[in-house]
């Protein structure tokens, strides 16, 4: 076929971008299971030593590492800021999932009514509403926290929420009108001939045939949340509210912690995101590729 990669640099593009992507988690993973006295040594590796789970048996338990008990040990490379990775974990992934199904909630008909319907005002709060994440977001953040501050939300995770979902909404109504409007516009044509309503056509015709696309916006909105860090640092409180961005940048800006604590928390924070990947991939991947062929 004309135009065809070669199979040989179809699989070097897909081994480099594996690399680029992958190659950091499966560092982060080597380096958490292996000891700095393993990993700082060009002698010795996972393979000779084997495996070493003491970090993550600190960060869940609290217990120090056997090397760190010993006499003349330095104590001060295990930061408490790993035992509160857990915690944060959990934070971020109801953060992130809140923001996520608000997101959906609000974003998915508003970007339907843009999509089909013309209403007054309609451009005007369209490129309102798709240029407002080009204003920078150190400008937002004393309004922001002043606004929550007076609504008495500032270090609860529901103003972190809010504001993370305010921050995706712009780019869940671009990317889902777009979809919408690349439906077939006899499609709603027979929908309003057989009576249904506004509501009935956005939700019996137009949301089960972009559904791959809602999927693949609401993960979207779920990695803007969970990945946050300014605003989270600013409106969170204490360890029962802080986010994992915001314990992450704490235990990295101790200079003496050890790298394997560090790869720890690191490969700890990113399993959601990786379950929450390997669950959806398929169910995406497959809806866009299916829509892709029929189109």
């Amino acid at each position: 076929m004309a135009g065809r990669l070669h199979p040989i640099l179809t699989v070097a593009f897909a081994a480099l971008i594996l690399l680029f992507t992958g190659g950091p988690v499966l560092l982060s993973l080597y380096g958490s299971l292996v000891p700095d006295r393993v990993l700082l040594s060009p002698d010795k590796s996972i393979l000779t030593e084997g495996p070493n789970f003491e970090t993550y048996r600190y960060v869940f338990t609290g217990q120090l590492p056997d090397s760190y008990q010993q006499e003349s040990a330095n104590r001060a490379m295990i930061s408490d800021a790993a035992r509160q990775v857990p915690r944060a974990l959990v934070n971020s992934s109801i953060n992130a999932l809140a923001a996520m199904v608000l997101n959906l909630i609000l974003g998915a008909p508003a970007a339907f009514v843009f999509a089909l319907y013309v209403f007054p005002g309609k451009k005007i709060s369209f490129m309102y509403l798709i240029l407002s994440p080009l204003v920078p977001a150190v400008a937002l953040v004393t309004p922001i926290y002043m606004m929550l501050q007076f609504l008495g939300l500032v270090g609860t995770q529901i103003g972190i929420i809010l504001v993370h979902t305010a921050k995706a909404l712009p780019f869940t109504v671009l990317i889902l009108s777009v979809f919408f409007r690349k439906i077939p516009a006899e499609i709603f044509e027979a929908a309003v001939l057989d009576h249904c309503s506004r509501f009935q056509t956005f939700w019996r015709v137009a949301l089960p045939l972009a559904l791959p696309s809602v999927g693949a916006t609401g993960l979207f909105a779920f990695m803007i949340s969970y990945s946050e860090y300014m605003f989270a640092m600013i409106l969170s409180g204490d360890t029962r509210t802080r986010p994992v961005s915001v314990v992450m940048a704490a235990l990295a800006r101790n200079t003496d912690v050890s790298w394997s604590l560090l790869n720890t928390g690191i490969f700890i924070a990113i399993v959601p995101t990786l379950v929450l990947v390997v669950l959806v991939w398929r169910f995406v991947v497959e809806g866009l590729l299916s829509g892709a062929v029929k189109g």
